[in-house]
């Protein structure tokens, strides 16, 4: 058996993204929900001036500056600095962090349900995604397999990292529905910990889970300026982790041209016109759908 000594619960990382600060703050009032019987979690309002502003960020997305260099390089603006403020107060990154899991809360303005998303290959914390997917079955794994020093989220200082993503639900709005789905998703992630550190989890060994593997972001059709001239295709709208194959419909211009797909190969979708992401034109992430097998 581990024992894990701290567990931080962090929300408005994304300063509008109002169900996690609204969780944390609940959590604040009612401290015994993040009790278990080997830990207490702990909370974190992540980026209170983004908060205080109901905007996503105020310089650059906090969520892009846990980099090692961005951590160990001088900051450049607000959220580069508030990302070394949290680095020392919960970090550092690495084998020496002071904390065993950082579970951050998000949501999207896509149809994504529930998802559950592993930024590493590290075995423990898909193991959660499993657990809480077997509590919570229409839940989705969303993978990808970065190395540690390059990967630029917040729960990448700790230990093991965890984010769970909820939607759709619009920026700066609360919905009860996406709230409760996120406290459970919470709940279930708690008492994975608190059962792993007991070492009573129950799960198949080897360890086997249906995941959804990033493979890569495209952008919004651009005009020569760089300005947007179309949008998702109305096929395609709201069918996140949902086939798209090549010569299907993706976007649609504004003169009503319809643009269709050109890949090698069929994929999945998610993220599917996400409001964060106009600021960078991207319209959608591909996804490989796989069978991914990981010893326990």
């Amino acid at each position: 058996m581990s024992e894990t000594k701290h567990v931080v619960i962090a929300g408005g990382t994304h300063g509008n993204e109002r169900t996690g600060v609204q969780l944390i703050r609940r959590f604040r009032a009612n401290p015994k929900e993040l009790e278990r019987d080997r830990f207490k979690a702990t909370t974190l309002l992540a980026n209170e001036l983004a908060i205080s502003e109901n905007c996503r960020y105020l310089d650059q997305d906090l969520n892009r500056c846990f980099s090692s260099a961005l951590l160990n390089g001088k900051a450049e603006n607000r959220e580069q600095s508030r990302a070394q403020e949290i680095n020392r107060l919960f970090g550092p990154k690495g084998a020496s962090s002071q904390t065993d899991w950082i579970i951050d809360l998000h949501t999207t303005t896509a149809n994504m349900g529930v998802t559950l998303v592993v930024q590493q290959h590290d075995s423990l914390a898909l193991d959660m995604a499993l657990y809480v997917q077997q509590q919570m079955p229409d839940s989705v794994i969303f993978y990808e397999d970065n190395a540690a020093d390059v990967d630029p989220f917040l729960c990448s200082i700790a230990r093991h990292g965890f984010l769970i993503e909820v939607g759709p639900v619009a920026q700066g709005l609360l919905r009860w529905e996406i709230f409760e789905q996120t406290r459970m998703a919470v709940m279930h992630a708690l008492d994975f910990i608190d059962l792993q550190i007991k070492g009573s989890v129950n799960l198949p060994s080897p360890r086997e889970a249906e995941v959804y593997e990033f493979i890569k972001k495209l952008h919004l059709p651009l005009d020569e300026n760089g300005e947007v001239r179309g949008m998702i295709h109305p096929d395609l709208q709201d069918k996140d982790y949902q086939q798209l194959s090549p010569g299907e419909p993706i976007f649609i211009l504004d003169t009503g041209e319809t643009l269709l797909f050109e890949y090698p190969e069929t994929v999945h979708v998610a993220f599917v016109n996400e409001a964060a992401y106009y600021d960078q034109a991207h319209a959608l992430s591909l996804m490989r759908k796989r069978n991914l097998t990981w010893n326990g």
